[in-house]
Formats: structure tokens, sequence, C-alpha cells
């Protein structure tokens, strides 16, 4: 029995949901987007390392088990994993950066937003027979 195709448009309503939660969130949650340099003195944040790692394995979801799969379900799950991964770092640089920090917060934030932009679900429509070069048998 074959699994059921989602259309393209579940697809873009979720990455555009995710998207626009992001940027909301940003400007309700985390008082928009701060300007000023970090103090000098400021202590390395583990939560900026912690949400570099997750746009890292976000970007392996992406661009390495995504254009492996090719049925419709694993596609839709992958991408809420990416996304999950990807949306994260803006969630964390707003509730657990201080605002004294704010060089830190916009680089978290601007990380999240090009790593949701890259799951552009453009992959959503393609045939069930495609293949990228990075397959293997």
């Amino acid at each position: 029995m074959t699994p059921p195709k989602h259309k393209p448009v579940v697809f873009w309503g979720i990455w555009l949901a995710i998207l626009n939660g992001v940027i909301v969130l940003q400007f309700t949650l985390g008082k928009g987007v701060l300007l000023g340099s970090n103090p000098p003195d400021a202590p390395f944040s583990a939560v900026a390392f912690f949400g570099m790692v997750g746009i890292i394995l976000a970007t392996v979801v992406r661009w390495f088990l995504i254009p492996r799969t090719d049925e419709s379900p694993k596609l839709i799950v992958l991408m809420v994993v990416g996304l999950a991964l990807s949306e994260a770092p803006a969630i964390l640089g707003m509730l657990l950066i201080p605002q004294s920090q704010p060089d830190t917060r916009l680089a978290l934030f601007t990380a999240s937003l090009l790593s949701i932009l890259q799951f552009a679900p453009f992959f959503a429509n393609r045939p069930k027979s495609y293949r990228n070069e990075f397959h293997r048998e």
C-alpha cells in the first residue's frame, strides 16, 4: 500500500506558519531587534553554542536526509523536525540571552531565520522517482 501524498500547500502552510511565528515572537516576546553591541566582558554563552548546533543539525536534515526521502509522510516529518531545530535558537535567544547582549541575540535570530528559509518546500512537489546525486541505493 502506498502512503498518502500530501499536497504542496500543506508543506508551504507549515513553513510559512513557522517563519511568521519566529518573526512575531521576536517582535513581541523578544521586544524587537535590539541594537548595540555586547559588553567587552560578556561571557561566552552556552545557549549560543547549542543554538548553532541546532542550526547545523537542521542543515544536515535539509541537505542530506530530505533529498533521500521519497515518501510524503516522511518528508513532512523531516521538514517539521528541521524547522523545530531551526526555530529553537531564536526562541532560546529571546528567553535565555540577556538584553545586555544584543549582538548575540541578533546573531541567533538571523541564523534561525536563514535556517528556516532553507526549508522553503520546493521539494514538496518533486516527482516520486526523484533522486539526487547524494542518494545511494
